[in-house]
């Protein structure tokens, strides 16, 4: 399970899978038909136990694994206060290839601001640019 506070969203899946109604589940459980309703909408907080009855009696077993969670990059988490994320979702919206010709793009316009860079500095330094 990756995610504990979809827990309820599977549960009602292994049941579904199992082809039960939520009465039957309950009868298996040892229940009401509303706790099991409940407990498939997230309206309730199960204790372990509880939702080990309720997998078993739908054909499952329940398993608990525990992940190492990378810790935070700083660096990266100063950064994303600073993410414009109106200008993110417009580039997520578009697709692969729009994407890549914005690359392209940027690199043309990446390599005329340094070409004219160059040519300013030279001019600066009193260098004439070399002609080609």
């Amino acid at each position: 399970m990756t995610n504990i506070l979809q827990i309820h969203k599977s549960l009602k899946d292994a049941r579904l899978r199992n082809g039960l109604t939520q009465r039957e589940l309950a009868l298996r459980v040892g229940t009401s038909q509303p706790a099991i309703a409940a407990l498939e909408s997230g309206d309730t907080n199960p204790t372990i136990e509880t939702l080990i009855r309720y997998a078993s009696a739908a054909g499952f077993s329940l398993r608990f694994t525990l992940d190492p969670v990378p810790p935070a990059d700083p660096v990266v988490e100063r950064y994303k206060a600073d993410v414009d994320r109106t200008l993110l979702r417009d580039n997520l919206r578009k697709s692969v290839d729009e994407r890549l010709l914005t690359l392209a793009e940027w690199q043309v316009v990446g390599e005329e601001l340094e070409s004219a860079t160059t040519l300013a500095k030279g001019r600066a330094a009193g260098k004439q640019p070399k002609r080609r």
